[in-house]
């Protein structure tokens, strides 16, 4: 079990000498995670079963180092590395991109729709952390998730899964390998339904947020016509409907302060009187009633009274996606140690957003019944070639690489309503960002042994060179379009751009026992620059006011030693890395005045440096019990920080947003035989982090926008029989029912509230499984 704790985990370990070896991809090769010389985190199937992990949100307590943030809502979720992380609004790439099977899926300029993957009946899901250039399809300068989906067997077996729990919670899940025509075709269906209230009560209405109703299916297909020849095929398409577990206020700047570009703590309070006239307010009341008479400080005085569950919201909420998934693997033997590859994705998510922005329930700036829709189509071919030579001493991959993007997008905002004095304001954002990206890379590890009379050493070289082109165009209904350029300035319309990189992957490693290996490596990587959507069509750079921004440069050192063997007779496995990172031009939003209007463009902050290490193991003092535990230390700062924008104050970004300094988690895990064929089985596990920044601005613009530190305990109890195939167990999560925030929005430069997405609460199901 590894941070990569869950990585090799002993769910078994009575029934093995040692741990459980865990073959791994991270190099585009099957080996062992024990002895890959990176920063591997894995769970396998098994693992992602026994800890009922079936959302993103799950993979944070289990995988350590790993942060998903919620950013508007509980449906917009971002992955976060090693202090890699990207801005809401921004329209940047993720800096830790998804794959299925290969093939990267989402992850784009996404405005809450497009996933990458439903999580059931996987292989297993491994995190990358640092820089990745060389291997994968596109540059990330934090990382890369890779989720593998259950091939088709060469026998007829499968499982079914039902869960009841609290909040009305019902799950289904199941699959079916069939082998059509004996060593040539074989099929896989599986499925996957949920159906839950939502955990967040608008006292408003007396609705609920964050209802869930999911409904998944994937079809794998496994051809073999003959000895030297296999095709892989995966189709999957999910249907999620619901709402949104919103954000919600916590802090505003006060009335008077003059602070904000929109004072919205005056406009919505007493004050507003003295700027429209004696009996505004009473008059704003009286045609939107239920609201806080005191008016938004007072509302938000109210909300910290309750829980971020129980809220006073006024925004439309709803949330819909149709995502399909298709990637197409082709491996031809050319000769004993040489295949060609190759790699097919297609993706396609059609996706509709509605929730809150200022997070009260004052109209102060809410999307429309409208809300954010878009769709986001993706596809990819890589070709690539694998393969090994000198008697197996220098193995490699190399491939060519391509994909094409486009997302579309209208986003319908309701804003300022100060109706009956002042109407609404409608605004209309809409357009299409495409990407087209090429690469051509080459990586791979030669065995020095032979060389250097060194048993065991070995060095990793790899190279990528990339080209995108990116281009931004606003549709005619766009609000920037309609009002037209401001005095002074020019819109282009369409805007474009290329950029050219060249990453690069340098590493050592030495296999000093067959339980030992120690690694040091170095490597850079990118994120390619593009344009904001949000931001009017002005060429040039953010940094000087127009809606382009800067490929952002990663490069960074690592060293790491992994142990999987035994410590006097106990099974144990532990795993270390330390590492430094370089980030140049870090792509961060910014809210400024251009030309005299109010916009939100993606400035270059020039340089911040990370730091910090990642340490896990595990150990089986018995045949029947694991312990084990992680602790994941980072340290992120700006080290060049200052930002002007065309004459704007200048702005001090920091501190470095999504990175708490310590996340730590500890578990035990029993598996003991209570009868002849029944074993029991009882897990806990605990996950601590500490106080974290959701904005890089959080010490100037967004004073305030910090994520309390929290704890949550996890537990599960059952009872299985592997000979029959049957297991029924208890699940608990939040066993105290903290209450914590997973994510939220910094608006106070914007609309004067920072606000916060809420956790889970305490949850219970009980859980039935057949194994057939």
């Amino acid at each position: 079990m590894t941070s990569p704790a869950y990585a090799q985990s002993t769910e078994h370990v009575q029934s093995a000498p040692l741990p459980n070896e865990i073959v791994v991809t991270a190099q585009r090769r099957a080996e062992s995670l024990s002895r890959t010389p990176i920063s591997v985190q894995v769970l396998s199937n098994e693992a992602l079963e026994r800890r009922a992990i079936t959302s993103d949100a799950d993979l944070q307590t289990a995988m350590p180092g790993l942060t998903v943030r919620a950013g508007q809502t509980s449906n917009t979720l971002n992955y976060s590395i090693r202090g890699q992380t990207v801005d809401i609004n921004s329209s940047s790439r993720s800096s830790v991109l998804p794959y299925v099977n290969e093939v990267q899926i989402g992850g784009g300029s996404s405005k809450g729709g497009a996933s990458a993957s439903s999580l059931y009946d996987l292989q297993s899901v491994q995190v990358l952390k640092g820089p990745q250039g060389t291997l994968f399809g596109r540059n990330s300068t934090g990382g890369a998730v890779l989720f593998e989906t259950r091939k088709p067997g060469d026998t007829v077996e499968g499982y079914i899964t039902g869960w009841i729990g609290n909040y009305d919670e019902r799950k289904l899940e199941g699959a079916v390998s069939l082998p059509l025509v004996k060593d040539v075709l074989a099929v896989r269906a599986a499925g996957f339904y949920q159906k839950r209230d939502g955990y967040q009560v608008n006292l408003l209405d007396d609705s609920r947020l964050g209802n869930v109703d999911t409904k998944s299916g994937r079809l794998s297909i496994s051809l073999t016509p003959g000895s030297d020849f296999t095709n892989e095929t995966m189709v999957q398409f999910t249907r999620g409907r619901g709402n949104n577990m919103s954000i919600v206020a916590v802090d505003a700047f006060p009335g008077t302060s003059g602070l904000g570009f929109v004072p919205g703590s005056f406009l919505y309070s007493p004050l507003v009187d003295g700027a429209f006239g004696a009996g505004t307010w009473a008059a704003f009341l009286a045609a939107h009633p239920n609201l806080n008479p005191g008016g938004l400080e007072a509302a938000i005085a109210d909300q910290a009274t309750r829980d971020l569950l129980h809220v006073r919201l006024d925004s439309p909420n709803y949330h819909f996606a149709n995502d399909w998934v298709v990637t197409n693997t082709s491996e031809l033997k050319v000769a004993a140690d040489t295949q060609l590859r190759l790699i097919l994705g297609y993706g396609h998510s059609k996706y509709g957003n509605s929730a809150e922005y200022d997070g009260t329930e004052f109209p102060l700036d809410n999307q429309t019944p409208h809300g954010v829709r878009g769709t986001l189509e993706q596809f990819s071919v890589e070709p690539q070639i694998q393969g090994s030579e000198f008697n197996g001493a220098l193995k490699y991959v190399a491939g060519l690489f391509y994909s094409k993007e486009t997302e579309e997008t209208r986003a319908l905002t309701a804003i300022l309503d100060l109706s009956p004095v002042v109407p609404v304001t409608i605004q209309t954002n809409s357009g299409n960002i495409k990407s087209e990206s090429y690469a051509i890379y080459g990586h791979g590890t030669l065995d020095l042994s032979g060389i250097t009379g060194v048993e065991g050493l070995g060095i990793t070289l790899g190279g990528r060179y990339t080209k995108e082109k990116v281009s931004n165009l606003h549709f005619a209904d766009d609000v920037y379009i309609v009002n037209g350029a401001p005095p002074g300035a020019v819109f282009q319309n369409p805007l474009k751009d290329k950029f050219k990189q060249f990453s690069w992957t340098v590493g050592l490693q030495y296999q000093a026992t067959p339980e030992l290996l120690l690694y040091a490596a170095s490597r850079r990587s990118f994120r390619s620059g593009g344009f904001n959507f949000y931001a009017p069509p002005l060429p040039g750079f953010g940094n000087d006011g127009g809606a382009e921004f800067k490929q952002e440069r990663a490069t960074d050192i690592e060293g790491g030693v992994k142990f999987s063997g035994r410590l006097g007779s106990m099974p144990a496995s532990f795993n270390l890395a330390g590492y430094k990172m370089w980030v140049k031009n870090i792509q961060r939003s910014n809210f400024v005045s251009v030309f005299g209007q109010l916009a939100g463009i993606t400035v270059n902050v020039p340089e911040a440096q990370i730091y910090g290490f990642e340490l896990d193991g595990q150990i089986s003092p018995a045949s029947w019990l694991s312990l084990g535990g992680s602790a994941v230390y980072t340290h992120a700062e700006f080290t060049d920080n200052v930002v002007s924008v065309l004459g704007n104050p200048a702005v001090a970004f920091g501190p470095y947003p999504d990175s708490p300094k310590w996340a730590l988690t500890g578990y035990f895990d029993i598996n003991a035989p209570v009868a002849s064929r029944l074993t029991a089985m009882l897990r806990g596990d605990v996950y601590h982090q500490t106080s974290m920044a959701y904005s890089s601005t959080a010490n100037t613009l967004n004073p305030g926008a910090f994520i309390p530190a929290y704890t949550i305990m996890n537990l599960r109890a059952g009872i299985e029989d592997r000979e029959a195939g049957w297991s029924i167990a208890g699940i608990v999560k939040n066993v105290a029912d903290k209450r914590y925030a997973v994510g939220g929005v910094a608006y106070k430069s914007l609309l004067s509230t920072n606000t916060l997405v809420p956790g889970a609460p305490r949850t219970y199901m009980v859980e039935l499984r057949y194994n057939f």
